[in-house]
């Protein structure tokens, strides 16, 4: 019994004369301490190196065993993250309060705690409610509760939705209720609307100028065939393929327009307009279907149809300083020449771009070329027959044409208030 009292002075009478060694090793400009301890209890190293760290901690007391360490120009803080690894020992804060317990022990509470809350989830009563979805899809909502990777229920709670009212229903206990309220509160909200305006119209390749239209960017084909009106990739400039132009002021596109068509330099073919949700696609067609014969296995004969049209799709993106991010798809289907065993076939090309507009900016698709050829033959009656001389009363031209198709499209944000 002496020789535990006397050891137990020893060490206390060293742990004194040590806190003026290490205050004596701490640089005070850089905040770092220089140790050598020999044998020391991991609680009072820890409880040093906490003080010295200027946080308050509380030190399991199964946490037993001594150590050595030799730190030279180390920050408190350093030291004792290296001492909680090595002595394999956690640390967590509640409230202004640092935690320190070995890892198994934390491990066992942990895992008493979640067979208490089992327990009291087992136990407690369970409670239903009914949301009335507004803006959103129940069935949306009910994919996002039932996840596979971590479902919002608890082991005894189910869901269930009425697709008819777009009405939801959950039956489990109170906090999952309040878990998953919060939930509906942050998805059925109503989504920002795109007023797309596009118009289509063929105008004289030499006439874009006149309605303020200077290509600068374009589009990539992602389509192989080179015979549908569009020109080739390796032709140059506003050339290249699909175009894409901004209008600075589309306020007078539609007078500017207007007087092409006028001059008979230009024709509005189109002009749709169509209200889109965020992010959905909106797309519009044009064109016509072509009808063909076709012959079933039985033998019997019928009329089929295949579209040769020309599509657009747009998808907008609002971002939040009120742009628009448009991804652009356009579609040129046209009859070719040539007929497949009684099927008209069709030359297709597809093109995607993505372009950023301010609200309500008109961005110009263009690249997409008509040539006419019209030849035409005028005489004067019977003297024209006469041989000869009658060549001198007929007169053959041969008109040529060529015309662009460009296609406006107009994002407009449409405010929540209308």
């Amino acid at each position: 019994m002496e020789k535990y009292k006397y050891s137990g002075l020893i060490f206390f009478i060293f742990f004194i004369l040590l806190q003026p060694i290490c205050a004596e090793n701490i640089d005070a400009d850089s905040g770092f301490i220089s140790i050598d301890l020999q044998s020391v209890p991991v609680k009072d190293v820890l409880h040093m190196l906490a003080k010295l760290s200027k946080r308050n901690v509380m030190i399991s007391p199964l946490i037993a065993g001594n150590i050595s360490v030799h730190f030279h120009h180390i920050s408190a803080k350093e030291a004792l993250q290296l001492i909680l690894t090595s002595q394999k020992l956690i640390q967590y804060p509640e409230n202004n309060v640092w935690f320190i317990v070995p890892a198994e022990e934390l491990m066992r509470q942990k895992e008493e705690q979640q067979k208490l809350q089992d327990i009291l989830t087992a136990t407690e009563p369970l409670i239903s409610k009914i949301w009335q979805i507004h803006y959103a899809t129940a069935k949306n909502i009910l994919h996002i509760i039932q996840d596979n990777n971590r479902s919002l229920l608890s082991k005894r709670g189910f869901v269930q939705i009425d697709e008819r009212t777009n009405r939801l229903y959950v039956y489990d206990i109170a906090k999952q209720i309040s878990v998953i309220n919060d939930l509906v509160n942050h998805l059925d909200v109503p989504v920002k609307q795109v007023l797309i305006e596009t118009r289509l119209a063929s105008v004289d390749s030499d006439f874009e100028r006149e309605l303020g239209i200077l290509f600068s960017i374009h589009a990539k084909d992602s389509s192989t065939q080179n015979s549908t009106g569009f020109l080739d990739d390796h032709t140059l400039s506003s050339q290249y393929g699909l175009a894409v132009a901004k209008l600075a002021d589309g306020s007078l596109l539609d007078v500017k327009l207007a007087a092409l068509q006028n001059e008979g330099h230009g024709e509005l073919i189109s002009s749709p307009r169509l209200l889109t949700a965020n992010q959905e696609t909106a797309s519009i067609e044009a064109g016509e279907e072509i009808p063909y014969q076709e012959i079933s296995r039985s033998g019997a004969t019928g009329v089929a149809f295949k579209k040769a049209v020309l599509s657009l799709k747009v998808t907008p993106h609002i971002l939040p300083n009120n742009s628009v991010l448009l991804q652009l798809q356009i579609n040129q289907d046209k009859p070719s020449n040539r007929i497949i065993l009684g099927v008209p076939a069709i030359a297709t090309r597809q093109i995607m771009t993505n372009v950023l507009a301010q609200n309500g900016q008109t961005i110009v698709l263009g690249g997409i070329f008509e040539s006419n050829k019209d030849n035409s033959n005028e005489a004067v009656p019977f003297i024209s027959e006469i041989p000869f001389v009658g060549w001198l009363f007929k007169q053959h031209s041969v008109i040529q044409s060529k015309r662009e198709l460009l296609i406006f499209v107009t994002p407009k944000i449409i405010n929540d208030t209308g």
